[in-house]
């Protein structure tokens, strides 16, 4: 008869290979998904891609719609864990120019997380405007205002516009800069590198002071944001585990 510590270490193998297989299926979901978009994959291209059974599929997400809103959970987690790998080697990078840069890089070579930013309807579909997707959106809003008041608070951020108009106004700078290529003659168009920098260089004229920030003012920021950090990062884990 097996012992307590076998049945456990049983159970703790069991965690493993499901979570493994969640995460093949969720690997499959987001080839297909950047493939053909939302709305032409289906549960069966998921299964034959993930190499499992249909059932298998529904063992871990009630519905097609649980199984991306996952996905996309999932994508915000793995990029909030690189973004953290990028701050940590950059003192100044809690300042909205900075941590837009480190952000365009990370979009750019990730196309989910540039079509979740920019709100591709091409890739998403309708799962854009779903319980989940909102959710996410919600929870990401919820943190940009604490956001722009810390740097306020710390002289990052210029005082003169109000934060809700400085919300719309970096988010329309942020979207144009990844949507100009399309009206743009080919040859134009900036490297990922300049792109970043390009961007960078808009939100620093346009939205920070002239004078450089003194190191206590970014290291109490910096501190500061990754508690935010922390609380989008449990947000987003809290979104997880209602989706499951």
């Amino acid at each position: 008869m097996p012992s307590l510590d076998e049945k456990e270490q049983e159970r703790g193998e069991e965690r493993s290979r499901r979570q493994a297989r969640a995460d093949r299926i969720l690997d499959a979901a987001k080839e297909l998904l950047q493939r053909w978009g939302y709305k032409k994959t289906t549960i069966d291209d998921i299964a034959k891609q993930a190499n499992v059974a249909k059932g298998t599929i529904y063992l871990h997400w009630k519905t097609r719609e649980a199984l991306f809103e996952a996905l996309l959970v999932r994508e915000w987690l793995s990029v909030l864990a690189e973004l953290r790998q990028r701050l940590a080697s950059d003192p100044t990078g809690v300042m909205l120019s900075s941590l837009t840069r480190h952000l365009v890089l990370i979009a750019v070579g990730n196309s989910l997380f540039r079509a979740v930013l920019l709100r591709d309807t091409e890739t998403l579909g309708d799962l854009i405007h779903s319980s989940g997707g909102q959710n996410l959106v919600q929870i990401r809003l919820g943190t940009s205002m604490p956001y722009l008041e810390l740097l306020h608070d710390n002289g990052l951020l210029r005082t003169d516009i109000d934060m809700e108009t400085q919300i719309k106004m970096i988010s329309a700078i942020n979207i144009g800069f990844f949507v100009a290529d399309r009206f743009l003659p080919p040859g134009s168009h900036l490297a990922p590198d300049e792109l970043a920098e390009a961007l960078a260089l808009t939100l620093h004229r346009t939205f920070e002071p002239e004078e450089s920030p003194a190191p206590e003012a970014l290291d109490k920021a910096m501190q500061i944001f990754n508690q935010l950090l922390d609380q989008f990062a449990n947000a987003i884990q809290h979104q997880y585990k209602e989706i499951e």
